[in-house]
């Protein structure tokens, strides 16, 4: 059972979260402040210090946290599909969806400060890559059996990647991004899928 202290701190983490997520889609990077974020939850800014370290600590923190409710519904995305590759397909296209609707992604990336923010995604982007990499490979290894778990880690990694690319640099529509990408690795799941299906029946 976790404790009432716990509990504490874990209320008092996650209402630093949500003023610091405000104050980045009110006014971007720029207007994060750390003082800012102790006013707004009664207390002193050396606290948000300890629990983030710096402001660029506490931006992590919040995109990591908004990362593992986006990845909610992209895992459920997959879920809803029995087969791998229409799985890949709506869930790519619904992240790319997702995304173009999320204020904080907005803000990050057009609000001011987004050359800083935008590193979330580009340049120091490997702790949102690494997170979202570890809740997509363990779903997809639960929802796709008969792909290899190599292949199904390389499919995410690939998908992962080209949907970062298009939240950063939007180029077609979701679908029709979904659609290319499927195309792209349906031949490689199928070959996959058919070859583990071979060895099981020949067991």
């Amino acid at each position: 059972m976790t404790s009432f202290a716990d509990r504490t701190k874990r209320r008092l983490r996650d209402e630093l979260l949500d003023a610091a997520q405000e104050a980045v889609v009110a006014g971007g990077y720029d207007g994060l402040r750390m003082a800012e974020v102790a006013r707004r939850t009664g207390v002193s800014r050396q606290t948000v210090y300890n629990e983030f370290g710096d402001k660029w600590g506490l931006l992590e923190a919040v995109a990591a946290r908004e990362t593992e409710r986006f990845l909610v519904d992209v895992n459920t995305a997959i879920a809803e599909q029995p087969d791998p590759i229409d799985g890949l397909r709506a869930a790519v296209e619904r992240a790319l969806i997702l995304a173009g609707e999320n204020p904080l992604i907005k803000a990050a990336l057009s609000q001011p400060g987004s050359d800083q923010a935008s590193q979330l995604l580009t340049t120091r982007g490997q702790q949102v890559l690494e997170l979202a990499h570890l809740r997509l490979g363990a779903h997809v290894r639960e929802h796709w059996p008969e792909v290899p778990a190599e292949d199904a880690t390389s499919c995410v990694d690939v998908a992962l990647r080209v949907v970062i690319s298009h939240i950063v640099t939007p180029g077609p529509p979701p679908a029709a991004v979904a659609d290319q990408l499927a195309r792209v690795l349906s031949p490689f799941l199928t070959e996959k899928r058919g070859l583990a299906e071979s060895r099981r029946s020949h067991v």
